[in-house]
């Protein structure tokens, strides 16, 4: 049932919403997983609508979230993501990603080939 709101309510604000930012931040405050679950589903299935350019938009406007969004198991969005959080000078990806390999090993090795 979760998984249902999550695919219902999820677009809606994180869209241009005029409240979404605040409907997003208790979300991430609340249940950090099912925030960046939902954040990766829907840009896997609906590029049109959520881009990663949209994500960093949102994670300027929700502190302090992009380094948990960046840490999420979904390495080949996270990889996307932190990449282009590095570009924007939002994060010292060449530390983030040292410390992923650190500590995941493989499978962010595979999903980092992949993206190169």
């Amino acid at each position: 049932m979760l998984d249902e709101i999550l695919s219902i309510l999820m677009p809606l604000f994180l869209g241009n919403h005029t409240n979404s930012s605040v409907v997003l931040q208790k979300l991430f405050e609340s249940n950090q997983s099912l925030f960046i679950r939902g954040i990766c589903e829907l840009c896997k299935h609906d590029q049109r609508m959520m881009n990663l350019s949209r994500v960093l938009d949102i994670t300027q406007d929700i502190r302090d979230s992009l380094i948990p969004i960046v840490y999420c198991e979904d390495y080949t969005f996270a990889l996307n993501l932190g990449i282009l959080a590095g570009k924007r000078d939002f994060l010292h990806y060449d530390v983030w990603i040292k410390s992923r390999i650190k500590d995941v090993g493989s499978p962010f090795i595979n999903a980092l080939i992949k993206y190169i």
